[in-house]
């Protein structure tokens, strides 16, 4: 179930990585040229744009581009060398008839990931007589440095670290994305606040004056002014301080999209709405088996098990002995002349040796304890993977218990909100009917406005726990179509 989901989500993370950067979200400019001093977003281009502008993720992104630099560092030990060298020399002696004796040689080398070190090489010098030499040598590891396991053994382990630098990308960018989503919706229960506090003290400062018009013609006496009166200023209050959040939420958001220079006194204007609530949840299995296969840090413990593992080769081969088989195959010729010095190297037959060489180091502690500190560092990463699996699922199925609980309080809170919608026109109408008071009134005012705030901060919890379960389960990029480009 959970490979189902996976797929169907890396589809609409590939499609949508297909398009993105041919049709970004609206810029800057764009989203504010609606209206003056106004930034209207949904939370798609809230994400896209901070995505865009963040500097941490920029620099973030400069990292796998920067690791392959060490990959190809490491790969460079594999390509063909040329070397060249041109001395002259004469004996000190001075001995009448000696000239000094030049020499110049060319030669070409390379060592392959089997251990295998192949040389070429061609010379030629003058002095008395003209030389011409050329020689051939192969020599192949046979214990220690055989193998492409251990010769590749760093090429791999930089491409590991290469390839996980993409891991720690994902990983940054998903708690990006969720904490720009979260300040959309916290910034839209702040605005959502404000606008029921607003709501609540017109509709205080209408009972009020209903009040003082009941006490004007003698149906009320004067003592019921008084928790009219109290219940404005209250809300009034609850208004300044609810401005002030939304204020602070405001600027909160705008930083986590906000280009370089971009106007931090424009107002911003959501034009999404809370979803509602999924009436029954998935079952937290599959969550759990995406996030014990898509974390990104979790895959990134994984590659280092990987690293971990070549290391441990490594380190294994370099307790062998050295052991190289050799073969030789060369001549040099002499003559009056270069051209009958190099006539002589074609013609005559080559000379050839073959042998083996033998090093080994006593007592091999040096090979020994980096051994032993690969091994016992390879054991600390399957501990800590083990573990690291172990606080995820732990993780992921808290946050599937949070969405669930926040579903059902927001459905339980939509309920309370309209029973006490009831109760209020209930209330309003036995006052005006002369069978109630202003304190019930009120009273019955502060139910629905507590009742209004729960219902808004219900809605925006479940979208923060679905956010955060999202994130967890190392899904929160694909569920949003979002496929980073690489960096160059």
């Amino acid at each position: 179930m959970a490979e189902r989901m996976f797929n169907k989500l890396a589809l609409l993370g590939a499609l949508a990585g297909a398009f993105l950067p041919l049709a970004p979200a609206r810029t800057w400019a764009e989203a504010t040229s609606l209206s003056q001093g106004e930034l209207r977003l949904s939370v798609r281009e809230a994400v896209l744009m901070a995505l865009e502008h963040n500097p941490s993720l920029k620099v973030q992104r400069l990292n796998p581009a920067l690791l392959r630099t060490s990959e190809q560092e490491e790969q460079a030990a594999f390509l063909p060398r040329l070397s060249a060298e041109l001395s002259v020399s004469r004996s000190l002696s001075g001995t009448v008839g000696d000239s000094p004796e030049g020499r110049l040689s060319a030669g070409l080398s390379e060592l392959l990931p089997s251990g295998t070190e192949v040389e070429a090489s061609v010379s030629g010098g003058s002095g008395n007589q003209q030389s011409a030499g050329l020689d051939l040598k192969l020599t192949q590891s046979l214990l220690q440095g055989a193998g492409a396991t251990f010769n590749l053994a760093r090429v791999n382990q930089a491409r590991l670290e290469a390839f996980g630098s993409r891991y720690e990308l994902k990983g940054f960018a998903e708690s990006l994305v969720a904490e720009v989503e979260t300040a959309y919706w916290e910034h839209y229960l702040a605005r959502t606040q404000v606008e029921i506090y607003r709501d609540s003290l017109r509709l205080a400062e209408r009972q009020l004056q209903e009040t003082l018009e009941r006490i004007q013609v003698g149906k009320l006496s004067q003592s019921e002014k008084a928790a009219s009166a109290v219940e404005v200023a209250s809300r009034r209050g609850a208004l300044l301080a609810a401005e002030n959040r939304r204020e602070a939420s405001r600027l909160k958001l705008l930083s986590l999209i906000l280009p370089q220079g971009g106007p931090w006194e424009a107002s911003v204007e959501l034009l999404d709405r809370p979803p509602e609530a999924q009436e029954k949840l998935e079952e937290v299995g599959p969550h759990v088996e995406m996030g014990l296969r898509f974390r990104p840090d979790l895959n990134q413990a994984r590659l280092s098990l990987q690293r971990g593992e070549l290391e441990l080769a490594r380190t294994r081969n370099g307790l062998l002995p050295k052991l190289d088989l050799f073969i030789s195959l060369g001549k040099t010729a002499y003559a009056d002349s270069f051209s009958e010095a190099f006539r002589q190297l074609l013609e005559e037959p080559y000379g050839w040796s073959a042998g083996l060489s033998f090093e080994y180091p006593l007592g091999g502690r040096a090979a020994e304890a980096k051994h032993e500190r690969a091994r016992l560092s390879q054991s600390g990463l399957e501990e800590g993977m083990q573990n690291l699996k172990r606080l995820i699922e732990r993780d992921v199925r808290t946050a599937h218990l949070e969405l669930s609980r926040a579903a059902e309080q927001t459905r339980s809170d939509t309920m309370i909100r309209l029973l006490q919608e009831e109760k209020l026109q209930a209330e309003s109408e036995k006052f005006r009917s002369g069978k109630s008071s202003t304190f019930l009134v009120a009273q019955s005012q502060r139910d629905l406005l507590n009742s209004q705030l729960a219902e808004v901060e219900a809605a925006v919890s479940y979208l923060r726990a679905m956010i955060s379960l999202y994130r967890l389960e190392g899904s929160l990029l694909e569920r949003r179509g979002i496929s980073l480009p690489e960096a160059e």
